[in-house]
């Protein structure tokens, strides 16, 4: 039977759906209990299973040592994740020694942890069993667990299940004999986390302990990789898992957690060491894949960028994605649920999927945590859906100029810390993933990220290794998106060319956002032929954007400078650290006649910070230095820094060298400015994406008293449902904490008054919608209609019920940059669009 949808099926369609679990709703390990929570599972999320492809079981068992530590015996027990906090060591910074394993209930505390909590109650300072007595589970257990939940969840949800485990590097999810006991040597993370990581290219000491795949024991320097890979070869005959999952970074550096690593020691870039450790990294797959050639890998990537594992830590992530087979690539790190860094989230996303190594990619959401007392839905996000809209407005652009959005869905996790499945969190969340699927990107939006995927790679393992660039590179367009820049689109510098090429109109409307290394020559051509370009970066070795530009070069300077404020009435201070902004500041002059610049001054130093210049066939370049900065550095006592990530400056009085960005691009018609009443309030973040012609706005705003002015190119955007509060070009928007708005009428008007935009119903057979635009002035308004609807619009001057008779305006159709359109001018009150 065909069921009518209003919707494509297609805009909901998902090719996998991963529903991530621990095994804590199994509260006994009777076949009864099995059956009932297998069933609970396919029921609360079949209203979104439905649309996939396939689904995906993703069980966390524990921490992976089930793995590691199998004999091939069915009926042994393992050890599981049964905890609330870290099962082993927690405050690993002071470098507790491991656990009694015979302890289930032990006492995980750190130094400083003893002052905060002296008795010891919270999860952060020991672990806690989630539940009295919990049950006991055997890998033949495991094994019927597996099989059970393919045949219901293909008798509920009519598709193909696939189940699959998961690897864990660290010290919270399961105690661990064979990580903190056995192999101590193993683990390493010593800057942040006090030895207890696995390091993918450490090498285990002998051991005469009996495992599925060394009945034996462990030969003497047995690498990480051959052994994870041969026990994973005989585990997965046992237990009929269909792939594997690396968590927290796994894979991708050897200290994937910290922003430091092997390279970069929080001071200064150890260049000697890149090849090496770039070598180390790829051994450990090939070793890996050599034991277990066909098991797919998905992965969690690290909680940063490519181009900052690559300066950190040497990531050969290129090399893995060309020769290991059967890998994809990282999802968005769960962390913006933690820290709320949405601008760290996406640009690490976009940085690993502009260039994938098969097909399609994964959008992860968190809508609960197993282990550590908060479901992120209900708690951290209040419910609010801004990490849901957001990452669903990302996408990547292919070399046809078509866009793609996530094709893979996950969830971390459908069960709560205290193995509780609540039934309102799937039905809540499934309503906005649809929601957010129905208003799928399908074209480039307004600003695209081109991402030097091979160029980075190249930089950091030349001959002369350069990994501050990306390291720099990265890390400002994370604070650009931190403070407001709408950056959801990217595509790699292999297929951006193509494109501008083959299929021009793809970019045409988009301005898009380059790091000055990635053929400078040809990108600053397009701007000369009519695009638009925004470079960021040093410019030592970019001699035509300097010339463009009437940019010189001088002497390398370090520290702070002052900035005039205009919209502060004052000054504040731009900190430039060099170890952290690829170099010292050496761009001067920006005095060119054509060029608009904003100068930093320090004594009788200049420094350009940004730069804008305008060519006859209403093409721009500009250009923004990136000084970057952090709280944790001072430079009257210079130490390393150990992160994880950059900490931001006190606002108040330090600019941030990110937030020039804004001011290039009003200058290019793109405004997306925030007035703050308290200069501590967070900035929103805000992405814009385009669907069926349509501009779809997503934010999140975390305070309250924050302002956007929003303009586009064709005027003040109109968000549908609601008052608008336009200014000139300007629409002045303060939006609840998330908030998901559809656009397809921009308005220009004098002064400054209330627009509302609502749609209202056709009632009348022949009508699909229709628009009400409300409260113009001698206004000037453009509409972008629904493709394949041009030949059945009406356009209607103050409207009457029921709408047949009036003032209506033929339809003049212009196709722009931004795609097709149709502009109005001098309206005054009421106008209705209808399809």
């Amino acid at each position: 039977m065909i069921i009518p949808q209003a919707i494509p099926p297609a805009g909901y369609h998902f090719r996998d759906i991963q529903l991530e679990m621990s095994l804590k709703p199994f509260w006994d390990n009777s076949p009864e209990t099995r059956e009932a929570v297998c069933r609970e599972i396919f029921l609360q999320w079949l209203p979104l299973c439905r649309y996939a492809d396939s689904v995906s079981i993703m069980l966390w068992i524990g921490d992976g040592s089930e793995i590691l530590e199998y004999q091939g015996d069915p009926s042994v027990e393992f050890e599981w994740g049964r905890y609330h906090g870290s099962a082993n060591s927690i405050h690993v910074h002071s470098g507790p020694p491991p656990p009694d394993s015979g302890n289930p209930d032990h006492d995980s505390i750190g130094a400083d942890a003893r002052v905060r909590d002296p008795e010891k109650r919270g999860v952060h300072s020991r672990s806690y069993l989630y539940r009295p007595e919990p049950a006991k589970f055997s890998y033949a257990w495991l094994s019927e667990l597996i099989k059970t939940l393919k045949r219901v969840g293909a008798e509920i949800t009519g598709t193909r299940i696939q189940v699959g485990t998961t690897f864990d590097i660290g010290p919270e999810f399961a105690v661990s004999r064979f990580k903190y006991e056995w192999h101590r040597e193993i683990c390493g993370g010593a800057i942040l986390f006090g030895g207890s990581f696995i390091r993918c290219d450490a090498a285990l000491k002998g051991d005469q302990r009996k495992y599925a795949g060394f009945p034996q024991g462990i030969p003497e320097g047995t690498t990480v990789g051959r052994f994870l890979g041969k026990q994973c070869h005989h585990f997965f005959k046992d237990c009929p898992f269909d792939f594997i999952w690396f968590s927290n970074g796994f894979g991708f550096a050897l200290e994937p957690w910290a922003l430091t690593g092997n390279i970069f020691d929080g001071l200064n870039y150890r260049t000697d060491k890149v090849h090496e450790t770039s070598k180390q990294i790829l051994k450990f797959w090939q070793e890996f894949r050599e034991e277990v050639p066909d098991v797919p890998v998905r992965t969690r990537g690290t909680n940063l960028t490519t181009g900052i594992d690559m300066g950190s830590d040497a990531s050969p992530i290129l090399d893995i994605y060309k020769s290991v087979a059967h890998v994809e690539p990282p999802v968005n790190s769960p962390w913006a649920a933690l820290d709320g860094d949405i601008g760290l989230e996406l640009s690490g996303w976009m940085s690993h999927i502009a260039r994938v190594p098969g097909k399609g990619y994964r959008f992860r959401f968190y809508p609960h945590d197993p282990w550590w007392l908060n479901s992120p839905w209900l708690d951290r996000f209040q419910r609010q859906p801004y990490d849901i809209y957001i990452p669903l407005s990302v996408s990547r652009m292919n070399a046809d100029g078509t866009v793609e959005p996530p094709s893979d869905l996950a969830f971390l996790t459908i069960d709560d810390s205290h193995g509780c499945m609540p039934p309102s969190v799937p039905v809540e969340v499934t309503s906005h993933i649809l929601h957010g699927r129905e208003y799928m990107p399908d074209a480039a939006g307004p600003i695209v990220w081109v991402y030097p995927f091979k160029e980075y790679n190249d930089l950091v393992f030349s001959e002369t290794p350069k990994p501050e660039l990306p390291f720099s590179g990265d890390w400002f367009v994370r604070g650009i998106i931190e403070h407001g820049v709408p950056v959801n689109t990217v595509i790699n510098t292999d297929d951006v060319h193509t494109v501008l090429e083959k299929h021009p109109k793809s970019l045409a409307g988009s301005v898009l956002l380059v790091p000055a290394i990635a053929e400078t020559e040809k990108l600053l051509k397009v701007a000369q032929e009519g695009g638009t370009v925004l470079f960021y970066g040093p410019l030592q070795d970019c001699a035509d954007l300097r010339e463009a530009l009437g940019i010189s070069l001088a002497e390398p300077l370090d520290g702070d400078f002052e900035v005039i404020d205009d919209a502060r009435a004052g000054s504040r201070k731009l900190r430039h650290l060099s170890f952290l902004s690829a170099g010292g500041w050496t761009e001067a002059g920006g005095d060119a006649k054509d060029v608009s610049s904003i100068i930093a001054h320090r004594g009788n130093d200049k420094r350009v910070i940004s730069a804008v210049r305008s060519f006859p066939s209403g093409g721009q370049i500009g250009w923004v230095r990136g000084s970057l900065a952090t709280s944790e550095f001072d430079p009257a006592n210079p130490k390393p820094i150990k992160g994880p990530r950059l900490s931001n400056m006190d606002p108040t009085t330090f600019v941030g060298g990110e937030e020039f960005a804004h001011s290039v691009l009003a200058q290019m018609h793109l405004t997306v400015d925030c007035e703050k009443q308290n200069g501590k309030d967070r900035t929103p973040k805000l992405t814009i994406h385009r669907n069926r012609n349509a501009f779809v706005f997503s934010g999140y705003q975390p305070d309250v008293s924050a302002t956007l002015n929003l303009s586009l190119p064709l005027g003040a955007p109109l968000f549908e449902g609601m008052q608008n509060l336009i200014q000139g070009k300007t629409n002045k928007y303060s939006g609840p904490p998330a908030w998901h708005n559809v656009c397809r009428a921009f308005v220009e008007q004098p002064g400054e008054g209330y627009v509302t935009c609502r749609i209202t119903p056709p009632v009348q057979r022949g009508y699909t919608l229709r628009n009400l635009v409300s409260g113009l002035k001698n206004a000037t308004v453009r509409f972008f209609p629904e493709p394949g609807t041009e030949k059945r619009l009406e356009i209607l001057k103050d409207p009457y019920f029921p709408y047949f008779k009036g003032d209506f305006v033929e339809p003049k159709f212009i196709q722009g940059k931004e795609g097709t359109y149709v502009e109005i001018e001098n309206v005054t009150g009421e106008i209705l669009f209808s399809w």
